[in-house]
């Protein structure tokens, strides 16, 4: 057996496993074993057969094996509106669509739009994104901590290729608001907060009121407003 024409038993003996198979019903399947470290890229291998019942030496058969990549990474969301999931599938042969598995490793159907949105993206390039919308109703029933899954298999060679599961774990944030209440000595200068978690994304406005009046209209020499800085799911 060869790849690109080398013979692959003078490569990294570590990456590939070969085996010539059992004959059996005037039949015989020999294979190659590729490790994971040596199929990163789209590559050609040649089976060479010799048969002295065929009178047959080294006889040539090209054997394709395309790759792709998927990502499928792990997100942490708020719970108070839809979100939505990103299956990026790279260097496909063509175009296949993306099954998507929820946390009850029951597949999702296209139908079910009380829940869920399905939208199977554009293929251009060998490339497309799938997406998962996850309604907001439905975000509140999962569980914190939820596996979703997406799912596809090669429609170019159908007959022969696995179907290539990935998952991601989907950790659910709700929104709290902790006062940082003081007792300090009177007529002194003092810092009081608010520490805001459960948000991926820095706060839109942050205001600050006494009394029902936004300190900003009072005496701007007596209070310094700060927003804050967004980190970890949290601002104070």
């Amino acid at each position: 057996l060869e790849k690109n024409g080398v013979d692959v038993t003078i490569l990294s003996e570590s990456n590939y496993v070969v085996s010539a198979g059992t004959y059996g019903s005037n039949s015989q399947t020999t294979t190659l074993t590729v490790k994971a470290a040596a199929n990163t890229v789209d590559s050609t291998y040649t089976c060479a057969v010799s048969s002295e019942e065929w009178l047959v030496s080294d006889r040539l058969t090209n054997v394709l094996l395309n790759v792709f990549a998927v990502v499928f990474d792990d997100r942490s969301v708020a719970t108070g509106v839809d979100q939505s999931l990103t299956c990026t599938i790279s260097g496909l042969s063509q175009n296949t669509p993306v099954t998507w598995i929820d946390p009850e490793n029951n597949e999702i159907s296209n139908i079910d739009t009380n829940n869920y949105v399905i939208d199977q993206g554009t293929y251009v390039f060998g490339s497309k994104a799938s997406t998962l919308t996850i309604k907001q109703a439905k975000l509140q029933d999962l569980p914190s901590s939820s596996i979703f899954k997406c799912q596809l298999k090669s429609a170019f060679y159908p007959t022969y290729s696995p179907d290539v599961v990935k998952e991601m774990t989907l950790t659910l944030i709700g929104l709290s608001v902790q006062p940082i209440n003081k007792e300090v000595l009177a007529a002194t200068d003092t810092t009081i907060s608010c520490v805001i978690s459960g948000i991926t994304q820095q706060l839109d406005a942050v205001i600050w009121t006494k009394d029902g009046t936004d300190v900003r209209t009072l005496s701007g020499s007596n209070y310094v407003v700060s927003a804050g800085t967004y980190g970890s799911n949290s601002q104070t």
